[in-house]
């Protein structure tokens, strides 16, 4: 089972795509024409008052999975193929170490749909920002806004996460705890600077730096971006008011994979949005009860239920 697992595994691991740096929109390429914003893309805005960066994963809808199913089991279907193959050379391998007296190498794992894998559907689209392609950049007050060209789709924010030129990684995953929100086509999602400021100082950490007993690692309190980078905000440019856009709905998303093998964090608790109960992830929005709308009865009167209801 152990074998089983780690072949897994390791299929999984080759086949984890790199991150990628989703295509980024220039202010002077829009007004000069060489860029446009397209009816089937989606565009994600972000702002303030310091450079940024920070990935987002699409998480998948109806079509991500069927597509994922379908390749799935087409390579499946594949190394399937190649197993009888393989296990003829492993028999042939294993006839000669033993006559030799060496070790005899490891029997190869015949692929199932219990033990094989793609890699992680999560991974299908994820979306890199800053800090570099600056849409626009302000010298009074200094500010640094992104725009990014993204498949429509419903994104987590995976972190203030820096990819390199050469594809490294680094910087802290939300993976136990996160906000996503929707980008629709043709619309630009304005998120402000909540990616900066949105969140709050979280509670579960010390205000000062703390030892964890049995470790090196030490736990402390992030300082509250409210506090260091100003009040939340959102608004466009006056280039791009002109077109399709709405204000992001944030709402609490649940813990991810630390896919890349990088520092694990969290969002910090965001009022009205997010929230924990130790390490559980709690959705503030969806908390707040819905307003009920009595039916009026025969005479204009609350139905029955209504008024039943105090």
């Amino acid at each position: 089972m152990i074998r089983m697992l780690m072949g897994a595994l390791a299929m999984a691991a080759a086949a984890v795509p790199a991150a990628v740096r989703a295509e980024a929109i220039e202010e002077k390429n829009l007004l000069s024409g060489k860029a446009k914003i397209e009816p089937d893309s989606g565009y994600i805005y972000v702002s303030g008052p310091v450079r940024q960066m920070g990935m987002l994963l699409r998480l998948p809808d109806a079509a991500t999975i069927g597509e994922y199913e379908r390749e799935w089991a087409i390579e499946l279907a594949k190394v399937q193929k190649k197993y009888p193959g393989k296990l003829k050379g492993w028999e042939a391998s294993k006839e000669y170490a033993e006559t030799q007296g060496r070790r005899i190498p490891e029997r190869p794992i015949e692929p199932t749909p219990e033990n094989f894998a793609i890699g992680p559907i999560e991974l299908r689209n994820p979306v890199s920002f800053g800090p570099q392609f600056v849409f626009a950049k302000g010298k009074n007050p200094e500010a640094y806004s992104y725009l990014t060209k993204v498949k429509p789709g419903r994104y987590a924010y995976y972190g203030p996460i820096f990819l390199g030129p050469n594809g490294a990684l680094a910087g802290m995953c939300y993976c136990m705890g996160t906000v996503a929100f929707e980008v629709k086509a043709g619309t630009i999602t304005d998120t402000g600077n909540f990616l900066l400021v949105g969140s709050g100082t979280d509670p579960d950490f010390p205000a000062r730096p703390e030892k964890v007993e049995g470790s090196e690692a030490g736990l402390y309190r992030p300082v509250a971006g409210s506090e260091q980078w100003g009040a939340l905000a959102y608004g466009l440019p006056e280039t791009l008011k002109t077109y399709p856009n709405e204000q992001a709905d944030f709402r609490a998303h649940g813990k991810l994979d630390n896919f890349y093998g990088i520092t694990v964090g969290r969002m910090p608790p965001v009022a009205g949005v997010l929230a924990y109960d130790r390490d559980k992830i709690v959705d503030l929005k969806a908390a707040v009860p819905t307003p009920v709308v009595a039916e009026e009865g025969p005479a204009g009167q609350p139905g029955a239920e209504a008024a039943g209801s105090e």
